[in-house]
């Protein structure tokens, strides 16, 4: 019970966390989307710990955990395309004021 009640507490100060960060304009809409759906499964998996179970039998993934594994490196695989998307953009127009 204990686990559960500090895992909620994590996600919690994980959303809010994104939040200040949104408010500082240091997240970009893209990037705070993918933020806050993380910390909301966050959430629901630390309120409902068995649900990774049965979205493991409906994806039909034998080990539960390692389909924590796939949501991982999918959500930083969508953040990192992200962030290299708005270098090029920051990258183009540095080139475009310099010429």
């Amino acid at each position: 019970m204990m686990n559960r009640i500090y895992f909620i507490l994590i996600a919690l100060f994980a959303m809010f966390y994104i939040v200040i960060e949104i408010r500082k304009k240091r997240f970009s809409i893209k990037e705070s989307f993918w933020w806050m759906s993380a910390s909301g499964l966050m959430l629901l998996l630390a309120i409902f710990p068995y649900s990774i179970n049965w979205i493991a039998k409906l994806f039909g993934v034998e080990y539960p955990p390692s389909l924590l594994f796939v949501f991982c490196i999918i959500f930083l695989n969508k953040n990192l395309k992200i962030i290299v998307d708005k270098q090029a953009e920051m990258l183009y127009i540095l080139i475009r004021t310099k010429s």
